[in-house]
This record gives C-alpha cells, sequence and structure tokens, in this order.
C-alpha cells in the first residue's frame, strides 16, 4: 500500500540514543498490538490498543439481522451486549446493542510524520533516525523479511499447534504487511439503524483497528507497519512475542 501526501520528507524513528541504529545499534524491536495495553511507559501506553466498540441506540425496537452481528466477531474475541430483544415471527428486535472486539494480535513497527517532535513519544525517547519518504516500501518489504525469517512455533497460537504437523505449519503459515497513517478518533461509533452499518463494512472496519487511537495521541503523528501472521491465508493471533531483530544492512533504506 503507497501512502501520498506527505508535508514531509522523512519520517522519524525515535528512541532512547542506545538504540539509534545510526550510533551503532545492530538491532531493532519490533513490538506487538497487545504490548501497547500494558507497556511500562504511561505516556505511551493506550490500554485500548486494538480494539474497537460499537454503541447502537435505536429509539425503539428495530430488526437487526443474524448476520450483522455475527459479521462483527473477531477471532472469537468479539462480542454483543443486546439492551433489550424481542423475538416475533421469527425477527430479531432489538432496542440497543453494543458490539465489541479485539484486532488480531500482530507485530508492529512505528514511526513519526515528522523529524521535529512526535508528543509524548520525542518527550520520552529524545534520539531519533530518519527514513527518506521515498524508502518506506523498500523498508516495509526489508522488515516483512526480517520478522518472516524469524517467526518460530513459539509465535502460533497453541489451538493451532496442537491441531497441525509441523509439515503442515510449514505449508500453510505466511505474513501480510501493510503500513497506514494512524487515524485519531473514537472507539465507537454511534448509528441509528443496521443499514448505516451493513456486513460487508464490517470488514473493513475490522482490519482499520490496529490503525485507529485516541485523539489523546494525535501528536504523536504516527505512521504505522504491521505484519500479520496468517494460517490458510486467514489471519491469526501471534501469541505475544516482542521480537529483537538483527538489522543490516539496514544503512540501504535510511
Amino acid at each position: 500500500m503507497k501512502l501520498i501526501g506527505f508535508s514531509h520528507p522523512d519520517l522519524a524513528k525515535f528512541c532512547p540514543p542506545e538504540f539509534n541504529i545510526k550510533n551503532g545499534c545492530n538491532t531493532i524491536k519490533i513490538g506487538t498490538l497487545y504490548d501497547y495495553r500494558t507497556i511500562e511507559n504511561e505516556k505511551l501506553r493506550d490500554a485500548g490498543e486494538g480494539t474497537f466498540t460499537y454503541n447502537i441506540k435505536f429509539p425503539k425496537l428495530t430488526k437487526v439481522s443474524p448476520e450483522w452481528i455475527s459479521a462483527f466477531d473477531i477471532d472469537s474475541e468479539g462480542c454483543a451486549n443486546i439492551e433489550e430483544m424481542q423475538i416475533s415471527n421469527g425477527d430479531i428486535l432489538v432496542k440497543g446493542v453494543t458490539l465489541s472486539g479485539s484486532s488480531h494480535n500482530c507485530w508492529v513497527f512505528c514511526v513519526s510524520k515528522g523529524s521535529e517532535s512526535a508528543g509524548s513519544v520525542s518527550e520520552t525517547h529524545e534520539d531519533k533516525w530518519l527514513i527518506p519518504n521515498n524508502k518506506i516500501d523498500n523498508l516495509r518489504d526489508y522488515l516483512a523479511k526480517l520478522v518472516w525469517s524469524s517467526v518460530k512455533t513459539e509465535d502460533v497460537p497453541p489451538d493451532i499447534l496442537k491441531q497441525y504437523s509441523i509439515q503442515e505449519l510449514n505449508q500453510n503459515l505466511g505474513l501480510i504487511s501493510e503500513y497506514r497513517e494512524i487515524s485519531y478518533s473514537e472507539r465507537s461509533l454511534i448509528i441509528s439503524d443496521e443499514s448505516e452499518l451493513p456486513p460487508d463494512q464490517i470488514p473493513y472496519l475490522k482490519n482499520s483497528i490496529p490503525f485507529i487511537k485516541p485523539i489523546l495521541f494525535e501528536h504523536e503523528r504516527e505512521l504505522r507497519f504491521v505484519f500479520w501472521l496468517t494460517f490458510k491465508q486467514e489471519k491469526i493471533s501471534i501469541v505475544n512475542n516482542t521480537k529483537i531483530l538483527n538489522l543490516r544492512p539496514i544503512d540501504d533504506f535510511i
């Protein structure tokens, strides 16, 4: 996925001095989506990272389809709380529904769209290294190769490990990489009718969850690289293992 319209020529990776690759550090940290929920640094912590809530309030009992509710389920981590429900002639009528879920856990690498300041990131990480705008696709591909080469059985969810042999894992595991600018908005959506959020739009919203953060983080101006592990071409939630990867030759991309 290519991004256009950057107002700054370079992206910045803010970091402590000892982790600045321009100063000789030879490794890079690829965290996980769920890491940010409990990270020790309270200025960077986002307890709702990778989650979303849809609050639907109808003015009266309103018909909804089972497909609409079930479409939001994410890896068995989605749920629906129904405020009031009636079943009449086979139709489901509800007064209010809260649909909530959590994105698949994935590996994440974050940079900032500007080299001067990135809010709480640059407040806590006083050093930085820069990535030219025209190298971002190359960097994404390079990081994806590093992540893919580091995948181990301990990264695979236990339920899959129990069902399949190592040979079957090797044949069916894969990696999807993507980067997007973070959208800063509330993690809730108020609608008045099922038609405002049809089932065919829900997959897009589910895939966007890792790229949504609360407005209070807006000063970070984040662009995020995301790496999803897949099995049989379907995204799966990785075990929450951070990766410390050998970088070289990253010099080609900075």
